[in-house]
């Protein structure tokens, strides 16, 4: 995995050597400036002591005195002086330093010796260090600079090859994820630092996508197929009523179970769906279970629901960290297969902090592997998916559903770890 244009090593090193390189000429700069200016004022205090000599000497002996240094000469008029030095003087009296046409540089000293005006102008050509060794110290600043360049460019691209190493390596772990797949505990193999942050995170987001696009894939084969099941059974009766003008009451049955069927798949199909279901919190499910039993509607208004004698055996307190609206739905759909399917008065449910069961007879023969999509007793009147959905909402809860039917006893567990298979039974 490497089609970035400029990996992170890359550009730590070009970043690194630009400012060294940067740092390395304003550095040179400004020693080639200090040497300068020392060099000048050398030879301005120069100038300014023979012109300090002069004056003495014309204290001591009323003459003045000629310069003492062959490259320093004394002017009394500004006719003998340069003109670039006399228009200069008068534009910046303060300057004492001029370059003339002829490339030599004069330093000048102006002062007045018994009322006149008198110039010391100190060619200083001859003198002037800064310029012969000038090339031969730029020659070695380039050296220099290209030498540290080198080391420094060296040492930043092994420094930054150690400190983006990991970056890299999880760049190209995450490049292989593929939609469907994330190794298990990817993110505690980085290191417990900031990288272990960003690979928990980008876990988790992987996760949260892997979660999204698993329901849209259940959401649309469930629609595609489920829901159009007990319609088209409406569809059937209401065409053989087209034909007949009549309803009998097996018929009407076929579309009240066809609606009820309806209305509870899409209902458990949505939550499913939403996001929503996938945020848990601890649920007390021995509370759970006795509200829903005594608010659940078949159970406690329909004739047959109201004939069922109830067993229930709950251990206080039983707590699950689950989605308590898929939870709810769970609970219901299976007391209303209960209510539907149980041939005899006596139901047991159990709740333990292992597992539930709900206990119940039948003379249906149960087919084998009952929440299989589709699958149904030969007297059932559904569409087959009540376990199927049942199954989904445990597995969705990290849950284990198991069917048993022994000698027209039906008896659904769910287990709350699906690593171990304790026996709950009732």
């Amino acid at each position: 995995m490497d089609n970035t244009q400029r990996s992170l090593p890359s550009a730590i090193t070009y970043l690194v050597v630009g400012l060294a390189l940067t740092y390395t000429v304003i550095y040179s700069l400004l020693i080639l400036t200090y040497s300068w200016i020392v060099e000048d004022n050398i030879f301005n205090r120069l100038v300014a002591s023979e012109a300090n000599y002069i004056e003495q000497q014309f204290l001591l002996t009323n003459k003045v005195s000629p310069p003492r240094a062959g490259f320093i000469t004394l002017h009394k008029n500004w006719h003998d002086v340069p003109v670039k030095i006399a228009k200069g003087y008068v534009i910046n009296p303060k300057q004492v330093e001029y370059s003339l046409d002829d490339g030599r540089s004069v330093h000048v000293q102006v002062f007045e010796l018994g009322g006149n005006v008198y110039t010391l102008l100190a060619d200083v050509a001859g003198f002037e260090v800064s310029r012969d060794y000038l090339p031969n110290i730029i020659v070695w600043l380039v050296a220099f600079a290209t030498f540290l360049a080198f080391i420094v460019s060296m040492v930043a691209y092994l420094i930054a090859k150690r400190i983006t190493n990991p970056i890299k390596i999880l760049a190209n772990d995450v490049s292989k994820f593929s939609v469907n797949y994330i190794p298990k505990d990817f993110a505690h193999s980085y290191p417990d630092n900031e990288l272990r942050i960003l690979a928990t995170k980008i876990e988790q987001s992987f996760s949260q996508l892997q979660a999204a696009l698993k329901r849209e894939v259940n959401f649309t084969r469930d629609v595609s197929h489920e829901i159009r099941t007990p319609i088209s059974i409406v569809k059937n009766v209401l065409s053989n009523y087209q034909k007949s003008l009549t309803l009998s009451s097996e018929e009407f049955e076929q579309i009240y179970q066809a609606n009820f069927e309806l209305e509870k798949i899409t209902h458990t199909l949505l939550a499913l769906a939403r996001n929503e279901s996938s945020e848990t919190t601890s649920v007390n499910l021995t509370e759970l279970i006795e509200n829903i039993v005594l608010q659940h509607f078949e159970l406690n208004h329909s004739e047959k629901g109201k004939a069922l004698k109830l067993k229930l055996q709950l251990e206080e307190n039983v707590f699950q960290t689950v989605n308590k609206n898929l939870v709810q739905i769970l609970l219901n759909n299976i007391l209303s297969n209960i209510v539907q399917y149980a041939t005899a008065t006596h139901v047991a449910i159990l709740l333990s902090s292992v597992g539930m069961s709900f206990r119940n007879q039948t003379a249906d023969l149960v087919p084998n592997q009952p929440q299989r999509s589709g699958t149904k007793s030969f007297s059932s009147t559904g569409i087959g998916q009540g376990l199927n959905l049942i199954e989904r909402i445990c597995e969705t809860n990290g849950w284990k559903m198991r069917a048993d039917y022994q000698q027209g006893m039906f008896e659904l567990k769910i287990y709350f770890n699906p690593q171990v298979t304790p026996v709950v039974t009732a």
